[in-house]
């Protein structure tokens, strides 16, 4: 686990592409280019959010390869909205149930708590048809705080969404 970096980029897009056009976890609709990828990461590095990527290695060549990310960003532009923030988790299908997402988020947690007093709480948006997602979130200490019925509609059925809550 480490800050992520341009050279994380393709394979942060190439996951995150992957949820866009056969999952729910995200509501954009389009797959994302390398250019707003890029625009995203500088974004995140402007406002000093957090984000940092999963890695394995072969062993056999001992190559690596970026395998998932986790950041902070806005939960609310409005400023009173500063000591909140929301996350975002992905992690490569092929590398998902083997405690990637768990290393992430704890080690995004240890850097949020490294920061002092600048985050007071975290919220994850969940669509709640995945029940392994909404475990696991519970599982990491995360609370339910409700759930919005029907506010996204992908593959041509309307989503609800729950917002996970933990204090930091």
């Amino acid at each position: 686990i480490r800050d992520a970096t341009e050279a994380d980029l393709p394979a942060i897009l190439d996951i995150y592409n992957d949820q866009i056009l056969h999952g729910t976890a995200t509501f954009h609709t389009r797959p994302q280019t390398l250019d707003e990828r890029t625009q995203w990461l500088a974004a995140i590095r402007a406002e000093k959010y957090p984000c940092i990527v999963a890695e394995t290695a072969d062993e056999a060549s001992g190559e690596t390869r970026t395998v998932g990310w986790c950041n902070l960003g806005h939960y609310n532009p409005r400023p009173a909205y500063d000591g909140s923030a929301e996350l975002s988790l992905y992690v490569h299908k092929d590398f998902r149930g083997k405690g990637i997402g768990e290393q992430l988020l704890q080690a995004l947690l240890v850097e949020v708590r490294k920061q002092g007093d600048r985050f007071h709480t975290i919220i994850a948006g969940v669509t709640t048809e995945n029940e392994r997602t909404v475990k696991f979130w519970q599982k990491q200490g995360f609370e339910h705080r409700g759930t919005l019925r029907e506010v996204g509609r992908k593959f041509g059925r309307w989503l609800d969404v729950g917002y996970f809550q933990i204090f930091v």
